[in-house]
């Protein structure tokens, strides 16, 4: 048979996937040192995304090793030894998306139960999160059992077995689905929180935007799934490089998108220079809440004549004090008891 033009659609995975595989890196690493500077201590959520990270660098660096090796050009051009290590290295691509999407998706729900005590919000959480080690431990029996023996996922072997790829096929579509639903519910329930700042309406969008990247998430996972319809059609070679592509930027997208926030502080000094947001706006932190004090008796401070007497004037509480269940002054003195507190 005639071989095939030449043609090589390596970049078409590539350049997406390198260059949000850097934006993802450097957004993790301003995360943990923000969160280690001002905490001192990561949530689950960080630990999670920590581990994640690292595993999604090994799944580029495998991918630069298949392209290496001819992943993206036509089959016909290939050596039976490229072929071959092209078709294992696939294999493991699959295997480090399957954890580290499952690890992308249980930091962002984990991140999410710390901010509501409700029922019906953290039952809703538990149950996401159930959900995507279910579906998460079906890939992984999927990915190991499909073929027998293993090896002859990459490599022809007399007498191998595998299973029908329809039945397959369809599952993915199923999960794609709930995958887009739980990805919108993510989104979407920050939007509660969003609403009880006590913000300007500026800060408020922008906080909005920040936490509600998971949405470009579902984009693209709508996105990935019009490659289904074209599974396992054209030069095997290049048929799998549009399919991989989506599957690894939804990936790298979560690690965006639950890592974004850590950004507020520089976009807020950003538009405070462009004149979008005002200094008096940005007036008390985020998540905020008031706790006030009744009962608890007034006692007038001695201060000097220019010291506010107002028992109801705001004072600001130090979100670390607060947690610690503190909020004395700076010789270790309770004061302003029966004042209205904001605190984190």
């Amino acid at each position: 048979m005639e071989a095939p033009p030449y043609s090589n659609k390596a970049g078409t995975y590539l350049g997406p996937v390198c260059t949000l595989a850097a934006i993802a890196l450097a957004l993790v690493i301003s995360r943990i040192s923000t969160r280690l500077c001002r905490m001192g201590a990561l949530y689950i959520d960080d630990w999670l995304i920590l581990i994640a990270e690292p595993i999604s660098l090994v799944g580029v660096s495998l991918a630069i090793a298949a392209v290496m090796h001819g992943w993206g050009k036509p089959v016909a051009f290939f050596s039976p030894q490229d072929l071959k290590e092209t078709l294992r290295l696939q294999f493991a691509i699959q295997t480090v998306w399957i954890i580290t999407y499952c690890l992308v998706r249980l930091s962002v729900a984990c991140s999410l139960l710390r901010y509501g005590l409700e029922k019906s919000w953290r039952w809703t959480l538990y149950f996401i999160i159930g959900l995507q080690l279910l579906i998460s431990s079906s890939y992984v029996v999927i990915q190991f059992a499909q073929c027998t023996p293993i090896s002859s996922n990459w490599q022809n072997i007399p007498g191998a077995k595998c299973w029908n790829i329809k039945p397959i096929v369809n599952y993915g579509w199923a999960v794609a689905a709930i995958y887009i639903a739980t990805d919108l519910a993510l989104s979407l329930m920050p939007i509660r929180l969003i609403r009880t700042l006590h913000r300007s309406t500026s800060e408020k969008i922008l906080i909005c935007v920040l936490m509600a990247l998971g949405l470009l998430a579902t984009a693209v996972a709508c996105a990935k799934m019009t490659t289904f319809t074209t599974f396992g059609q054209g030069d095997p070679m290049q048929g799998t490089i549009m399919p991989s592509m989506w599957a690894k930027v939804e990936e790298q997208v979560g690690i965006v998108a639950s890592s974004a926030p850590c950004l507020k502080s520089p976009m807020e000094t950003l538009l405070k220079k462009l004149g979008i947001l005002k200094e008096h706006q940005l007036t008390r932190p985020s998540f905020v809440a008031d706790l006030s004090m009744p009962g608890m008796p007034y006692e007038q401070p001695q201060r000097g004549s220019d010291a506010v007497s107002d028992p109801k004037k705001e004072i600001r509480v130090d979100s670390l004090a607060v947690r610690s269940g503190t909020s004395a002054s700076s010789n270790g003195t309770p004061e302003h008891r029966g004042e209205t507190c904001h605190a984190v």
